[in-house]
C-alpha cells in the first residue's frame, strides 16, 4: 500500500520570506528511517538575496539563485526517485521519511536576518534561518519517529547535500543506539575563496561548525567536520555529476561574477570536484564516492544536475556496469565501493 505523506508547519520557524515553515513525513512499514534534505540554489550576497526563483523570473529568463519558500502541495507530490513507495528497486521504497525543505539560501545552516533591497528598492529581510529550522525539524523528527531504527540514512541533494552532511553529527545523536548509521550527499561541491566570509557575515553559522569552514572547498570542511563528530562506523556516500552546468554556473557566478556556462566555467567546477573526491579519500576512511559523466549534453558539454529524484537515473547504470539505487544499497548493507575512480584521477 502506498504510503502518504502529511506536512507539518513548525512553531517559530519561517522560510527566507518570513511565511512559515514546514515539513514534510511519511510513514513506512519497515523500522528504517531516511532524513532527507531538499536543495533549491543559494544565496551569498544582496544581489543574490534581490533574487528568489519566481515563476515570471524563469519566463523572462532572468537570474535567480534560491527557492524562497514550498508550497504545501509540492511536499504532497513527491513520488519519484527515491520517494517512490511502489518501485522495490527503490532502496527506501518502505521506509519513514522525513523530508526537511529548503528555503533559506544558505544550505540549511544560517542563523541571520539579512537585509537587502529588492529589485524595485525596497528594504527587505532575508530569514537565513535555516539552522534553526533544522533544530526544529529534528525535535519534529524524535516524535515522530522515538524509536531506534535498524538503519538511519541522513541524505540531501544540491543545497540539501551540503545540509545533511553539516547537521548528520545532531541526528545522530538523537539515535545513539543505531549502529548502522549511512550519510548519502548528492551533488555537492562549490569552490570558492568567499566561504569563511559568507558563513560568518552573511549567514552566522554556529560558532561549531564554523570552526571547520576554512577552505575553499566547503563540502570538504563539512565532511571533515562530519567526520570528527560521528560515529566511527558511520558511513559516507558523495555523488556528483562529473561536469554539473548547475553547479558549474553558481560557482562561476560565485569567483567570476557571471551567471553563466562556458568551458571554464566547466573545468574548473570538474577539477574542484575530481580534487574534493581524492582528498576526501585520503582523509576520511569511509569515504566512497560516485562519479559520472552520464547523459552528457553534446550541446554544451554539461552533465545533469540532480538524479535521485528521477526513476529512469536512479536506476540506469549510469557508470562501471553500477546504478545509482545499487550504489546506496551497497553503502546501506556495509558494502560499499568507489565508481567512476577515473575521474578522481587515481592511477
Amino acid at each position: 500500500m502506498t504510503q502518504k505523506w502529511f506536512v507539518k508547519p513548525l512553531d517559530g520557524c519561517v522560510s527566507s520570506t518570513g511565511k512559515p515553515y514546514k515539513i514534510a513525513l511519511r510513514k513506512g512499514t519497515a523500522n528504517k528511517l531516511l532524513v532527507n534534505f531538499a536543495g533549491g540554489g543559494l544565496s551569498w550576497s544582496e544581489e543574490t538575496a534581490a533574487r528568489p526563483f519566481r515563476i515570471g523570473a524563469m519566463l523572462g529568463k532572468k537570474d535567480f539563485y534560491y527557492t524562497g519558500d514550498v508550497p504545501s502541495i509540492a511536499m504532497k507530490l513527491l513520488n519519484s526517485g527515491i520517494f517512490n513507495t511502489k518501485d522495490r528497486r527503490n532502496p527506501f521504497h518502505d521506509w519513514h521519511i522525513v523530508l526537511i525543505p529548503y528555503t533559506s539560501g544558505d544550505l540549511h545552516v544560517g542563523n541571520n536576518d539579512y537585509p537587502f533591497q529588492n529589485r524595485k528598492g525596497e528594504n527587505k529581510v532575508l530569514y537565513h534561518h535555516g539552522n534553526k529550522n533544522v533544530a526544529s525539524a529534528l525535535a519534529a523528527l524524535k516524535e515522530f519517529f522515538p524509536q531506534t531504527p535498524e538503519t538511519l540514512v541522513i541524505a540531501g541533494q544540491s543545497a540539501g547535500g551540503h545540509g545533511c552532511v553539516a547537521h548528520c553529527p545532531q541526528i545522530s545523536e538523537l539515535y545513539p543506539a543505531c549502529n548502522n548509521i549511512v550519510v548519502y550527499s548528492e551533488v555537492s561541491c562549490l569552490r570558492s575563496s568567499l566561504w569563511p566570509e559568507i558563513a560568518k557575515n552573511v549567514w552566522n553559522v554556529p560558532p561549531d561548525l564554523m570552526a571547520y569552514i576554512k577552505s575553499e572547498d566547503l563540502i570538504a570542511d563539512l565532511f571533515r567536520y562530519a567526520k570528527d563528530n560521528m560515529p566511527p562506523s558511520a558511513r559516507f556516500l558523495h555523488f556528483n555529476s562529473v561536469w554539473d552546468g548547475v553547479n558549474a554556473k553558481y560557482m562561476y557566478k560565485m569567483n567570476h561574477g557571471s551567471l553563466s556556462i562556458n568551458t571554464q566555467a566547466l573545468q574548473e567546477y570538474h577539477d574542484a570536484l575530481s580534487d574534493v573526491a581524492r582528498t576526501l579519500k585520503k582523509e576520511i576512511p569511509n569515504y566512497f564516492y560516485y562519479l559520472t559523466d552520464h547523459e552528457k549534453s553534446q550541446k554544451n558539454g554539461t552533465t545533469p544536475h540532480m538524479f535521485s529524484d528521477s526513476q529512469k537515473r536512479l536506476h540506469s547504470k549510469m557508470q562501471d556496469g553500477m546504478s545509482l539505487a545499487k550504489w546506496i544499497s551497497k553503502g546501506i548493507e556495509d558494502k560499499p565501493v568507489d565508481i567512476g575512480a577515473k575521474f578522481a584521477r587515481h592511477i
